[in-house]
């Protein structure tokens, strides 16, 4: 089965540190501060992110993003179970946008952003 054919009129693709920040608020909106990797936004920021997805019909992501965000999930105690039963559920309603890693290193966006950000360019 081939990755579905991006078409941003649709939908929205949505990056790492907003998919992070996402599962992190849905796990736990007081943990947005103080947690390392979501210290930067605020509970207002996971509101307003909250809310544009919600409204968005058609989520895309891609599997380089959500491995980063797989690792960078890394709540502390039961929140860590927790976390993953909520990524897993939001898995669900995500489309994945197909791209090789190759692929994605010959995009010009490679040398200066890393891998990830350019197989985000390169869709």
């Amino acid at each position: 089965m081939s990755a579905p054919a991006l078409d941003v009129s649709k939908g929205l693709l949505v990056d790492t540190n907003l998919m992070v920040l996402y599962v992190v608020g849905l796990v736990n909106r007081d943990r947005i501060e103080n947690f390392k990797r979501t210290s930067r936004y605020s509970k207002e920021d996971y509101d307003l992110l909250y809310r544009v997805l919600s409204k968005v019909t058609l989520l895309y992501t891609l599997p380089h993003v959500l491995a980063e965000v797989s690792n960078l999930t890394d709540l502390p105690g039961s929140e860590q179970s927790l976390v993953r039963k909520v990524f897993k559920k939001v898995l669900t309603v995500l489309e994945e946008v197909g791209m090789t890693s190759a692929r994605a290193a010959e995009d010009s966006l490679y040398q200066r952003l890393g891998l990830v950000d350019a197989a985000i360019g390169a869709v």
